[in-house]
């Protein structure tokens, strides 16, 4: 049902080149000749790894204009991010629809960003590039159906917001199927890590004994819904204090994350101001 209604070959990226950057072996001899190679076969990766090598974050003083110092600059697990960062950016830049862009669009893309600070501040500073992946591909089932069926999710979103309910239950309802899906199917089909699927997680929420990316992707998740970021209401701060406590954060945490600087200090990130002018 899903593959009749969804075209997972029809993206403006490349999905071959980001699974090949995805899955390089960082040990091989021709890593890094591979990867210039990856790189430069898609123009939407290749510029979007030059404008962030130049940007504040990350500018040395000298222009950056090939890509191969723009590799030796940034390093694997950077680039790795930019290039499903390009991915997703160019699937979202597909629409300009206010509701998409706020809890689709602007979800995700604070989500990836807040998912790394979380699993920073837990004290797994190796993986907080692998926790950016994980929030920025969460949601990448909604935006396939949106793109390729805005009127369909249109309708998607007015259930959700007049009945109070998931966006899987309405996805459902109007498709027969939900974002899940078509994000693990997405998964199988673009040749992605199979742990990608985790990211992709049937409504997110806390196993016990997960690792630092599984907590810290379900926390960002939750912080961003709970405060109006992803189609749910404003809850009221005790509430999303027991609900980011429920996943095993500690006080200290929480209170600094419920703070209203956490979402701003986001939104003045370099990299979401790179992505949101789209």
């Amino acid at each position: 049902m899903i593959r009749g209604k969804i075209d997972f070959k029809s993206v403006p990226v490349q999905a071959g080149v980001i699974s090949d950057i995805i899955n390089l072996d960082i040990e091989s001899s021709e890593y890094f000749q591979r990867l210039d190679d990856l790189i430069g076969a898609d123009q939407g990766v290749a510029s979007l790894v030059l404008r962030v090598v130049n940007s504040p974050l990350y500018s040395r003083g000298n222009k950056v204009g090939t890509i191969p110092l723009a590799i030796s600059l940034l390093g694997y697990s950077v680039l790795r991010s930019l290039a499903l960062l390009a991915f997703s950016r160019s699937l979202f830049s597909e629409t300009r629809h206010e509701a998409f862009r706020l809890h689709i669009w602007q979800h995700s893309l604070l989500a990836a960003i807040a998912s790394q600070r979380i699993c920073q501040s837990l004290g797994d500073n190796k993986n907080g590039d692998e926790a950016f992946i994980a929030g920025l591909m969460h949601d990448i089932g909604k935006v396939l159906m949106f793109t390729q069926h805005p009127d369909m999710y249109q309708r998607v979103f007015e259930y959700m917001f007049e009945n109070n309910c998931s966006s899987a239950q309405a996805e459902q309802r109007f498709f027969g199927f939900d974002h899940f899906q078509v994000g693990a199917e997405a998964v199988k089909e673009w040749r992605l890590p199979d742990r990608f699927n985790a990211y992709m997680g049937a409504e997110l929420s806390h196993a016990e004994g997960a690792d630092a990316i599984s907590t810290s992707l379900i926390a960002a998740n939750a912080l961003l819904k709970s405060a109006g970021i992803g189609a749910r209401e404003i809850e009221a701060p005790e509430v999303r204090m027991a609900r980011l406590q429920a996943f095993g954060l500690d006080d200290a945490l929480c209170d600094s994350l419920l703070q209203d600087e956490f979402i701003a200090e986001l939104r003045e990130s370099e990299i979401y101001r790179l992505c949101m002018n789209i």
